[in-house]
């Protein structure tokens, strides 16, 4: 909403339209002016408005050329710094990001070194495993082939064993068939107890085979895990 001023400038009375905003600053400002050319007055012997009004305008000019002035040149200085700061900032920032793609190569050298040793190591790892399946599978064919050549032995002389008694048996007299039966008694007990400790001696074989095995399996699988967390961490990195 617009308002009325009263203002005073040179003995003058002046009313100015402005905001209700604008009112005090309007009237602030009419009273330096007021008091500016008050003085520029008292410097001359005769007082006239036009020429208090021009002399003061031209004082007002001039301080106004020199603040631009000096405006200018403190911006122009602000302006330098400011050209010198970005540039030390942009030679300073070019030094880092040299630094840190040095370093990141040097990174990634150390760690293609590290995956390509742990390759290696792995590959050594698995051979040997390898060597070492491929030598207890040769025992455990080598074990098993004496097992059954001692079984078709065994089976044999059984066999054998049973030919001759039953020759014998046929040869004997009814008062001998009593010693017959406990000669064949100790013979099948014999015959029992040589399976028995063949199975016995199988089981525990296989066992050993299969303990041995296991453990195989069980480092195979831990170097595995080692590989494979290597792996996530150098592809986290």
């Amino acid at each position: 909403m617009a308002t009325i001023v009263d203002v005073t400038i040179l003995g003058n009375r002046y009313k100015l339209k402005s905001s209700d905003n604008e009112a005090g600053q309007l009237e602030e400002l009419a009273a330096r002016l007021d008091a500016r050319m008050q003085e520029t007055a008292s410097h001359l012997k005769r007082v006239n408005p036009l020429n208090v009004s021009i002399l003061t305008a031209l004082q007002l000019a001039e301080e106004l050329a020199k603040s631009h002035g000096e405006a200018r040149a403190a911006y122009a200085k602000l302006q330098k710094q400011y050209n010198d700061e970005l540039a030390r900032l942009d030679r300073q920032h070019a030094a880092e990001l040299a630094q840190c793609k040095k370093d990141a190569a040097e990174l990634e050298k150390k760690h293609s070194e590290e995956l390509a040793q742990c390759q290696k190591d792995t590959a050594e790892l698995e051979k040997n495993h390898l060597e070492e399946m491929a030598k207890l599978r040769q025992d455990m064919d080598r074990l098993e082939k004496k097992h059954a050549d001692e079984l078709a032995q065994c089976r044999a002389e059984q066999a054998a064993q049973g030919r001759k008694h039953a020759d014998e048996l046929a040869k004997l007299t009814d008062g001998q068939k009593e010693s017959l039966s406990q000669l064949t008694r100790q013979h099948e007990a014999l015959v029992a107890e040589l399976r028995q400790a063949h199975s016995q001696e199988m089981a525990k074989v296989q066992q050993e085979q299969s303990r041995r095995y296991e453990a195989l399996q069980a480092e195979h699988a831990s170097l595995k895990k080692d590989y494979d967390e290597l792996m996530e961490l150098l592809e986290e990195t």
